[in-house]
């Protein structure tokens, strides 16, 4: 009896464990960094775009009909488990239980990656129709490379946007950097380098040198390169390294260095820039760009606020690069 008794309860922990999963699914990964009210205003636009698509809704009320019939499907597969543990065919709920991860994973997958195609692609061409949007595809690791922000061990990328601005083609995505640790019983872990985003622009002029402004990390750098910029404020957040003291410092003028602060002041978010030759780097520690509750449009809509005041800060610091190189033709 004892043995049954376990054998039944054995079904009931790994079924209750696969309920937290699914219901858990909807939940963002990423805990939002940008201040609130600077993503208040697109959540406005956004709401205006759900309600004036209804494919959006369509699609919504798919995935939770869904959504519910998997839920309904697991308290079926643990009465399904107790009820063959009690007849004993012991073999036949852990079939059952290899079927329904096996779906549940594939639902969950395909379900979020239509709704991203259909609800982001969309509020993003709303925003600018020149950019788009392809949830599953990120920037190459070798371009990340170029900008040699840090070194790490493991690499991802997603939400990958691309189009122009000014004038120039760009490209942008969230990515994901770690680094590998190994202690001396072998085991590995991993922890967060940067999780964000990080974008690439194509300039029409070229720096003719190496510029980084980086977020107060003295001892990556080369400190010979290292120079001092007449904006208290600015460098008490970042440091300037560069191998060409007079053209950064044209370039870096009062009104760059203030609009930079005002942009943390405002956003709350590092914003850290590489110029090398004509290619500019730039990346925002803004964690998940676009990972939102489907549940009802009210999330959706401040989620995607959320994002999209990450994208229109990303390009307000782009348009102030690309517009000082063009003035002063650096």
């Amino acid at each position: 009896m004892a043995g049954m008794f376990i054998g039944m309860l054995f079904p009931l922990f790994i079924v209750i464990f696969m309920i937290i999963i699914i219901f858990s699914t909807s939940k963002g990964r990423t805990k939002m960094k940008i201040k609130e009210e600077v993503s208040q205003k697109f959540e406005r636009e956004t709401l205006d775009i759900l309600d004036t698509t209804p494919e959006i809704d369509e699609k919504r009320r798919e995935y939770k009909t869904r959504r519910l019939f998997y839920r309904l499907l697991s308290l079926a597969l643990f009465a399904a488990s107790i009820y063959c543990f009690m007849i004993h065919l012991f073999f036949i709920p852990f079939l059952l239980i290899i079927v329904f991860m096996v779906l549940t994973i594939i639902f969950s997958k395909k379900e979020n990656s239509d709704l991203f195609d259909i609800v982001v692609a969309k509020v993003i061409k709303k925003y600018n129709s020149d950019l788009n949007y392809i949830h599953t595809q990120g920037i190459d690791s070798s371009i990340y490379r170029e900008a040699k922000f840090e070194s790490y061990d493991r690499y991802h990328s997603d939400d990958y946007i691309m189009g122009k601005i000014n004038n120039c083609n760009f490209e942008m995505a969230e990515v994901h950097t770690e680094r590998q640790h190994t202690d001396k019983d072998g085991h590995t872990t991993y922890t967060t380098v940067f999780h964000g985003a990080f974008a690439k622009v194509e300039l029409n002029n070229s720096f003719d040198g190496v510029l980084s402004i980086v977020n107060n990390r003295i001892k990556l750098f080369n400190r010979d390169q290292y120079i001092t910029i007449d904006n208290e404020a600015f460098e008490k957040i970042y440091d300037v390294f560069t191998d060409d003291k007079i053209k950064t410092l044209r370039l870096l003028t009062p009104d760059v260095t203030t609009k930079m602060i005002d942009m943390y002041n405002e956003t709350g978010l590092y914003c850290e820039i590489k110029i090398v030759g004509k290619y500019l780097y730039i990346r925002l520690y803004t964690g998940a760009l676009f990972n939102f509750n489907f549940s009802n449009r009210e999330k959706e809509a401040k989620q995607i606020g959320y994002s999209l005041a990450v994208l229109d800060t990303t390009f307000k610091v782009m348009n102030n690069f690309i517009e000082e190189i063009e003035r002063f033709d650096v």
